[in-house]
C-alpha cells in the first residue's frame, strides 16, 4: 500500500486552531463563525459530457454503493436506485420516511436520515427504519468500526452503536461541540493508524474536527479556509475539502489532523468525491458547469481530466468502477461519465413517481 503524500513545506502556514470558548443559552458553542459558504451560481446552459438520465427536479441527495447509484426524491419519500450496469432500465423505488441526507453503506446498501428517522437500505432495496433523536439531521456515515454517526443542523453529533440482535440502534454518544454539521467522513479500515476516525466539517466555523467514534471524544479542530463546504475521504484516510469561498481545495491527514496542502481551483469548487479505483479527486466547479479530476500522488494536486457537467453540479459521486455521476441542482438531470475508453451503454430514462 502506498503511504499518504507528504505535505508541501510552504502549505503549513495559515493553519489555525479553533477551540470552544463556552456555550450560549441554546447550547451552541461560543466560537468565531463565518457566513456559511454556498455553491457559486452556475451559468444557465451547458452541454454535458457523457449521457444524462432524467431525475426529478429538486432531487435532494446522491450516493453510489456497490452496483447501484441512488437519488432521493425532492420530498425525501422515495429512493431511486439505478443499476449502474444497465441504466437503460427504470430505477427501483424504495419508500423512505422523508430523507434529508444519504450515504453509501456496507455491502451495496445505503444509510439515510430524515426528521426523527434513521433508515438502513440493504443491497436488495429492503428498508428498515429506526427512531433518530433529532428533527434536523444533515449528514450520516458509518464508521469503520460499525457505529453510525449522524450530524445535525444545530451542531450535534449522534453516535449509534452497531445493530443489536433485535435490529435496534442504541445511542452511545451525543456531542454538542459544533455550530452546525454539514459533512461527515469516516476513515476506512484500510487507513493505517487512524483508528477509524470520523471528521466533521462545520461550514459556520469553516473547520474540520476529528472524532473518535468509540469514545466520542473530539480532537483539535483545524480551520479550513474561510468558506469550506463539502468533504470526502480516500482509502488512506486523507480528508479532502472544497473551500468554495477562497477558491481552493484542501487536504488534511493524520491523528492529530494536520493540513497537508491547499491548492487554488477557479470557478467555485463545491462538490467532491474520491475515485479509489483510479486514485483521483473529483471536484465540481459550479461557476462554469465543469467537473475536474486531480491526481494527488506528488503531494500537490495535478489536473488529469476535465469535462462539461450538467447545470449547477452541486452533487457528485464516483462508483467502484470509476464512473462519475453528477446531479444537477437545477434541472433534474443525472449525468453519467465512465472512465475514458469505457462504453457508456446507457440512455436517458424517466424515473417516474
Amino acid at each position: 500500500m502506498r503511504r499518504p503524500v507528504a505535505a508541501a513545506a510552504t502549505l503549513a502556514v495559515g493553519v489555525a486552531m479553533i477551540t470552544a470558548c463556552g456555550s450560549d443559552d441554546s447550547g451552541t458553542p461560543d466560537v468565531a463563525t463565518v457566513a456559511p459558504a454556498t455553491a457559486v451560481e452556475a451559468p444557465a446552459t451547458s452541454e454535458p459530457a457523457g449521457l444524462t438520465v432524467t431525475a426529478p427536479v429538486g432531487s435532494r441527495a446522491l450516493a453510489s454503493s456497490g452496483r447501484t447509484v441512488a437519488v432521493v426524491s425532492p420530498d425525501g419519500s422515495q429512493l431511486f436506485r439505478f443499476d449502474t450496469a444497465t441504466m437503460t432500465a427504470p430505477p427501483t423505488h424504495v419508500q423512505v420516511p422523508g430523507l434529508t441526507a444519504l450515504a453509501p453503506d456496507t455491502d451495496g446498501g445505503y444509510l439515510g436520515v430524515g426528521p426523527g428517522s434513521l433508515v438502513v437500505v440493504d443491497a436488495e432495496g429492503r428498508a428498515r427504519t429506526a427512531e433518530l433523536d433529532t428533527d434536523e439531521p444533515t449528514a450520516v456515515v458509518r464508521a469503520a468500526s460499525g457505529q453510525i454517526v449522524v450530524g445535525t443542523a444545530d451542531g450535534r453529533v449522534l453516535i449509534y452503536d452497531t445493530e443489536s440482535e433485535n435490529g435496534e440502534f442504541q445511542k452511545k454518544h451525543d456531542l454538542r461541540e459544533f455550530v452546525r454539521v454539514d459533512s461527515l467522513t469516516a476513515a476506512p479500515a484500510s487507513a493505517e493508524n487512524l483508528d477509524g476516525q470520523v471528521v466533521v466539517l462545520d461550514r459556520a466555523q469553516s473547520s474540520v474536527t476529528p472524532i473518535d467514534p468509540e469514545s466520542g471524544e473530539p480532537g483539535p479542530a483545524l480551520r479550513a479556509g474561510n468558506g469550506a463546504t463539502n468533504s470526502t475521504v480516500d482509502s488512506f484516510g486523507r480528508i479532502l475539502v472544497a473551500n468554495t469561498r477562497d477558491g481552493e481545495i484542501l487536504g488534511f491527514f493524520g491523528s492529530p489532523l494536520v493540513m497537508r496542502f491547499r491548492y487554488p481551483v477557479a470557478d467555485g469548487p463545491y462538490a467532491v468525491d474520491y475515485d479509489d479505483t483510479r486514485n483521483l479527486l473529483w471536484v465540481s466547479t459550479t461557476g462554469n458547469n465543469e467537473v475536474v479530476a486531480y491526481d494527488l500522488d506528488d503531494g500537490e494536486p495535478t489536473e488529469r481530466q476535465r469535462f462539461a457537467s450538467v447545470v449547477q453540479p452541486d452533487t457528485i459521486t464516483v462508483d467502484d468502477a470509476g464512473t462519475v455521476f453528477v446531479l444537477s441542482a437545477r434541472d433534474g438531470k443525472l449525468q453519467v461519465v465512465p472512465p475514458p475508453g469505457t462504453p457508456l451503454g446507457v440512455t436517458a430514462v424517466e424515473p417516474g413517481r
